[in-house]
């Protein structure tokens, strides 16, 4: 990572720059760009839009007319499917309300109010929350309105829901998956990390309720760093995690906010991130609470990590999900033995698949629509189905995907990783 090529890692700050910018319409036509190498990455990053935004408020950027032209259109494109999404959402939680589902909206379109202007800020899915009580109910509801929905398996926190016109869709009755909730935290409770009353918010689209500022806050601190861990960061969760800090620094309760981040050993990492922002994004220190005077030294390593692995590290993906297992092993033998570990993952890895393998008539007949014309056929695509299944899915139980038996990563990618992570503290006892 101490290779990286220094033209790369200045466009990652320029980008910065741009970035948070748009976010906050924010005149920078003084900003230098070298358009040949800060466009590649924006597109990597999947921030088009909000680049788009910097240049609209900052009449001087110099930026050949044609890219300017470029860029502006693919800005309105994007922002007027965001926004009827956005209200085909807002419509979907006013049905689920009526039909007495009380969803709470996670991510996403709780954060986009942060933004100048929200329709901007990109959105891969769409996060509600909702008991698990009230978890068939809703899924039920999503289905009739031809949601497809892939039902969690028992360690999962979320079900995955897609519809042609709303988009993904995650219904989640849990904040943090068990994986993560039973290694990473340690000795904090979830009672740490959930205190505060729900929030309502009002908003031009609608109504909707959402977690409190300091819940919220920990829940996409902990959320981005569970990808920095399995995958890699992106710009838009650094953004994310700046500005909903910086909003709402009045009503986050900060002391407790990093109480939490040292207690989780995630506190250098946080500043590094929030460290990036103020020197590349132009915040202030002023704007994050309790955030450490003395800039880590690891500041840059966090961009060189981004540059490395790309967009959520799809460039090295393989070897970013052995690090993260890497990291649960070691997490997991500060208070385990080898054996106790080697069951732990056994046990999760099998309670994980056990629902995919065999499922239920509901879900065959979805998976398989032949089945829910003719019953008849039901028993031989459920055979067919457990007897493919380890067979299409052999990549996931490989040796040493998920399974780490010693120390020895065998990988200069993985190598890199822990000792980034080590760096950073997050490994300490």
């Amino acid at each position: 990572m101490a290779d990286m090529n220094q033209t790369d890692l200045k466009a990652m700050q320029t980008l910065i720059r741009l970035i948070s910018a748009g976010a906050r319409k924010e005149d920078v036509s003084s900003l230098s760009v070298d358009w040949n190498t800060v466009l590649p990455l924006a597109v990597d990053q999947q921030v088009i839009p909000l680049v788009a935004c910097a240049l609209l408020y900052s009449p001087g950027l110099e930026c050949p007319e044609q890219l300017r032209e470029y860029l502006l259109n693919a800005m309105r494109a994007e922002s007027s499917t965001n926004l009827i999404r956005r209200q085909r959402i807002m419509h979907l939680l006013q049905e689920m309300k009526v039909a007495g589902i009380d969803a709470k909206v996670i991510k996403g379109y709780a954060v986009s109010g942060c933004y100048a202007y929200p329709e901007c800020r990109g959105s891969v899915d769409t996060d509600l929350l909702v008991d698990v009580s009230q978890e068939k109910a809703a899924i039920d509801l999503l289905e009739s309105k031809d949601f497809r929905v892939s039902i969690r398996g028992a360690t999962s926190h979320h079900s995955v829901c897609q519809h042609k016109k709303y988009g993904m869709l995650e219904l989640h009755v849990a904040l943090y998956a068990e994986l993560v909730r039973e290694i990473w935290f340690g000795n904090v409770t979830e009672n740490e990390l959930v205190q505060e009353e729900f929030l309502e918010v009002t908003n031009e689209n609608g109504t909707f309720a959402t977690l409190g500022h300091t819940d919220h806050l920990i829940f996409l601190t902990l959320h981005m760093i569970k990808h920095f861990i399995l995958e890699g960061l992106t710009l838009r969760m650094m953004l994310d995690l700046a500005l909903f800090f910086s909003k709402n620094k009045d009503s986050i309760d900060a002391v407790r906010y990093w109480i939490v981040m040292e207690k989780l050993h995630y506190d250098r990492l946080i500043s590094c991130v929030l460290w990036n922002m103020i020197s590349h994004g132009s915040f202030d220190q002023s704007d994050f609470p309790g955030l450490v005077s003395n800039i880590p030294v690891q500041k840059s390593a966090i961009l060189e990590d981004l540059l490395q692995g790309g967009y959520m590290g799809v460039k090295e993906k393989e070897a970013r999900h052995k690090s993260g297992m890497q990291y649960n092993r070691q997490m997991l033998l500060k208070e385990k033995s080898q054996w106790q570990y080697a069951l732990f993952m056994l046990l999760w890895k099998l309670r994980s698949g056990l629902n995919a393998m065999f499922p239920s008539a509901h879900k065959l007949c979805k998976k398989y629509p032949y089945a829910e014309k003719n019953k008849l056929l039901l028993s031989f695509f459920w055979v067919y189905h457990v007897v493919s299944f380890p067979i299409k899915n052999r990549h996931k139980i490989a040796p040493g995907r998920d399974f780490q038996w010693d120390a020895s990563v065998g990988n200069d990618i993985v190598q890199k990783r822990m000792e980034l992570f080590s760096k950073l503290g997050m490994l300490d006892k």
